[in-house]
């Protein structure tokens, strides 16, 4: 799911942030690869297939950072009397993976990029 902002300037922007677990991150690379394609597509039929800065007189760019973060859960009780917590550690770390892509573009790449993606 992708969040629309538009700036004053005329510049149209989506976001979007997954956090899957290592297992789906096949899946998400898969989505990202659609979204992605279909940018480089757009361009590309626009004489503009590689992403350039809209500052630097491109038509469409992106933003994708990707980590994965690990995390082990927790019994945490709270002690009314002492004011202290307890801890222990429940063991069985686990990956996610956690991707954030932004897609930034003119009129004409936020109209196309609406209707292939966020129309229902």
């Amino acid at each position: 799911m992708f969040e629309a902002h538009e700036s004053t300037e005329g510049v149209h922007s989506f976001e979007a942030m997954a956090s899957v677990p290592e297992a789906r991150w096949p899946a998400l690379q898969a989505e990202l690869a659609e979204v992605l394609g279909w940018c480089h597509a757009w361009g590309g039929a626009r004489g503009a297939p590689a992403p350039v800065a809209l500052e630097e007189g491109g038509e469409w760019d992106f933003d994708l950072q990707v980590t994965r973060e690990w995390s082990e859960p927790l019994d945490v009780q709270f002690q009314p009397n002492s004011a202290e917590w307890q801890v222990r550690p429940l063991g069985g770390a686990h990956a996610r993976c956690v991707a954030t892509l932004v897609l930034s573009g003119h009129e004409a790449f936020a109209a196309d990029f609406s209707e292939r993606f966020l129309s229902e």
